[in-house]
């Protein structure tokens, strides 16, 4: 039946005898073809699978943290946040006025020592050869402070007081020897009168036995040949006597410069031996001092200032501030959940957004996985994380036409790259998963 006839069949009949539209068929294909295109597409298709992790840049090596060693009061804090410093350059100073009271007065004990000993080879050298000079080295002359011209004086004094004694001592030994020699003359003519009296007296005993002379003159001569032998032994004994006393002046004199040489020597002994424990001493509190004075550890800029003036006071191992590397590279530092870690390995791709920048005006950078700790980290907000280190293949971004470096400290978001799935077994997993729960009871 031809077409036009259709229109005035009745409605049934015109549906019954009317061939199906083309037009519909077409769409059901389409449909058709378009389902079995997607589930292709879908099949076939891959989607990367991220981990994304919250961190900061940071340089590659990590930032230097700057303690305290001891606990003090800061006295002066000599940098700002972000100034750059040298490797060794002086960041902030504690006090240390009792250290550095200690430190004067330990070379002030040096230097008194040091003159005390000058002084003390001078007056050996008055004590041994008496010809010491009351002044000290000519070096020592030239400082007019209070200390050199009180050793001085006592030097001088000292010198003066052994000069006296020794002069008391050289009229002493003089007045024995005129002595000694009066009596050694007296002994020699009482040695010399002896036999003449004798013979004296043997002549005049030779006379009176012939009856010349009498009884008295014999007893007379003698009297005179006997105290002329009394006076020889005396004479000898007074000899002795005033040599004995001569000598034991000489020996006296001699063990009293050996004990002032000892005393002197001795003197000077320890105010050697106090100097080399003095200058040990000064060792341990140079040492002690240097860790009042708060170091750079490498060149770079200040970071994480816990102070900006003086008055604060730190406790020893407290960290004062940080030195960010200078000239390192940039990189990113995240922390990864404990969901995502099993899926990390070395070496994954990276893309990098920076928080201060839009990343959908400037993009982003490009980087890979070069750390992860071996152990997590407990955190109050999300419990067990992972440090990880990304290394960005560039450290400048192109904002509005020029260059920017990226400085340490901004924060990223940082989408690690763990693999990839099929789009379809992406859409299917919802799926599978409630068809997995089906049957169980939690």
């Amino acid at each position: 039946m031809k077409s036009e006839h259709h229109d005035f069949l009745p409605a049934v009949l015109e549906v019954q005898e009317t061939p199906p539209s083309p037009l519909g068929r077409l769409i059901i294909w389409v449909v058709i073809a378009l389902m079995t295109t997607s589930v292709c597409w879908a099949a076939f298709n891959e989607v990367d699978i991220v981990a994304v992790t919250r961190g900061k840049l940071a340089v590659t090596r990590l930032s230097r943290p700057v303690h305290a060693a001891v606990t003090a009061d800061i006295a002066a804090v000599l940098v700002r946040e972000g100034e750059r410093v040298n490797k060794g350059q002086a960041l902030v100073k504690l006090n240390d006025a009792s250290l550095q009271a200690q430190h004067q007065e330990n070379l002030l004990r040096q230097r008194l020592n040091r003159l005390h000993i000058a002084r003390l080879d001078v007056l050996i050298g008055q004590y041994t050869k008496d010809n010491g000079e009351a002044v000290l080295p000519a070096e020592l002359q030239q400082d007019k402070s209070p200390e050199v011209l009180a050793v001085q004086a006592r030097l001088a004094a000292e010198i003066e007081a052994d000069r006296q004694q020794k002069r008391i001592d050289r009229t002493t030994l003089t007045t024995l020897e005129a002595q000694l020699d009066s009596y050694q003359q007296q002994h020699q003519m009482a040695q010399a009168l002896l036999p003449i009296h004798h013979r004296q007296y043997q002549a005049m005993e030779q006379l009176n036995k012939k009856k010349m002379t009498s009884d008295d003159s014999l007893l007379e001569l003698r009297k005179t040949w006997l105290e002329s032998r009394y006076n020889v032994s005396t004479m000898e004994a007074k000899v002795r006597e005033s040599r004995s006393g001569y000598e034991q002046q000489v020996a006296e004199q001699a063990a009293r410069t050996a004990g002032n040489v000892r005393k002197a020597e001795e003197e000077r002994s320890e105010r050697l031996n106090e100097n080399a424990l003095l200058r040990m001493q000064l060792k341990q509190l140079d040492a002690l001092l240097a860790q009042y004075t708060l170091k750079a550890p490498v060149g770079g800029k200040v970071d994480a200032l816990a102070f900006r003036d003086a008055g604060g006071a730190v406790e020893a191992a407290q960290e004062v501030l940080k030195i960010v590397p200078e000239g390192e590279k940039i990189g990113a530092e995240v922390w990864v959940s404990n969901q995502d870690v099993g899926f990390l390995r070395i070496g994954q791709l990276v893309t990098v957004k920076l928080d201060t920048f839009d990343f959908t005006r400037y993009g982003w950078v490009k980087g890979r996985l070069i750390y992860l700790a071996a152990d997590a980290t407990e955190d109050r907000e999300n419990g067990l994380i992972y440090r990880a280190v990304i290394e960005l293949d560039s450290d400048e971004l192109t904002i509005d036409g020029a260059l920017k470096k990226l400085e340490p400290g901004m924060s990223v978001s940082a989408e690690i790259k763990t693999g990839k799935r099929t789009l379809l077994s992406y859409l299917l997993s919802p799926m599978l998963e409630a068809l997995d729960d089906v049957g169980k009871q939690r």
